[in-house]
């Protein structure tokens, strides 16, 4: 095939360089030697270009990522670096386009319970202390669960330290959404310490926020926890494989970023025929695939037998799933309603 590219110009739009022969790309400074026309081609190519190069990088690394465990991140540390994408790079790329994705999935209903009595005791219950005597509400049931749901107490000395006491004029000033939140906090716990004063008046924000708000901002944001979980599965393979001198720490980095690729390459794919068949999105098939995925890529990366494979799959899967990812997803949570 020739490489011959048409409609050359006779110097570099870039660099000005005049050109002496038939050159297909600038010797000043590289840049291919074309005429100013763009195609809507080119612009896809020079956006995917900076994450996927969109050549054999691209199919050098996706299909051996699905396809083929452990491939991909073997030959990797193993130096044969050109030919893939790397892994952060990927990671970052694919954490975009299925939080997008999965941003896209929520519609408008998503946040109408974001607004209900109930929503409120969720994240003022450790708060508040109500006095059992004050609240005779009777309001066909509504506010049966927050009652329920707060901590009684009739010592209003601990309202001074790490409690609110709210009566019933006082929960119905609170659950008005015409009060502000710094109005309703001035008002009722002026006298509570620093921390739980923000805390009152973040669920206040997030009571008073509107439908599929709270949603849209914690999808946001949750693609740098899946970032910032990276060190610290690379330190749990490190401690299963600590006997294993010839992996380095950042080689199973390496392994946790392209695996979690995979598993962020799975929920785009999974999204996608969820929308052909009009199907909810199958976490329990994403996480038996991804289980799965796990033991084939430890065999292949680490080469040990299947039985080792699947025995420390099992493991690091069982640490992942109770510990790690509910450790971080909790902190996230709180962290982000706190400085919403």
């Amino acid at each position: 095939m020739s490489n011959k590219i048409l409609n050359k110009s006779s110097e570099c739009a870039n660099c000005g360089h005049a050109f002496e022969h038939d050159e297909n790309f600038c010797p000043n400074c590289g840049q291919k030697n074309t005429d100013l026309n763009i195609s809507v081609w080119d612009l896809i190519k020079d956006f995917l270009g900076d994450y996927f190069s969109f050549d054999s990088h691209f199919l050098n690394t996706i299909p051996p990522l699905l396809f083929r465990p452990g491939k991909v991140p073997k030959e990797y540390i193993e130096g044969q670096r050109v030919k893939h994408i790397p892994p952060l790079r990927i990671f970052i790329f694919l954490s975009f386009i299925s939080f997008f994705l999965w941003g896209l999935s929520f519609d408008s209903n998503i946040g109408k319970e974001s607004g209900s009595e109930e929503d409120l005791v969720n994240f003022i219950t450790d708060s508040v202390s109500t006095n059992s005597e004050d609240i005779g509400i009777d309001n066909d049931g509504k506010l049966d669960t927050l009652i329920n749901g707060i901590n009684f107490s009739v010592d209003t000395t601990q309202a001074q330290n790490n409690s609110i006491n709210i009566s019933k004029d006082d929960l119905s000033f609170v659950l008005d959404k015409s009060n502000k939140p710094k109005q309703i906090v001035d008002s009722l716990a002026s006298e509570v310490n620093i921390f739980w004063q923000r805390a009152f008046y973040q669920a206040l924000r997030v009571y008073q926020a509107k439908d599929g708000e709270v949603v849209s901002y914690l999808l946001s944001n949750i693609s740098l926890v899946l970032l910032l979980m990276q060190p610290f599965f690379a330190l749990l393979l490190k401690l299963f494989y600590i006997r294993r001198k010839e992996f380095f720490y950042l080689e199973h980095l390496v392994f946790s970023l392209y695996f979690h690729s995979f598993i962020l390459l799975l929920t785009v794919l999974l999204f996608i025929i969820s929308l052909i068949i009009e199907a909810d999105l199958p976490i329990l098939i994403m996480m038996l695939i991804s289980f799965i995925y796990l033991i084939g890529a430890i065999k292949y990366f680490y080469k040990q037998s299947f039985t080792k494979s699947l025995i420390k799959g099992i493991m690091i899967s069982l640490v992942y799933i109770i510990v790690l990812f509910p450790v971080f997803t909790f902190s996230y949570l709180v962290l982000s309603l706190y400085f919403y």
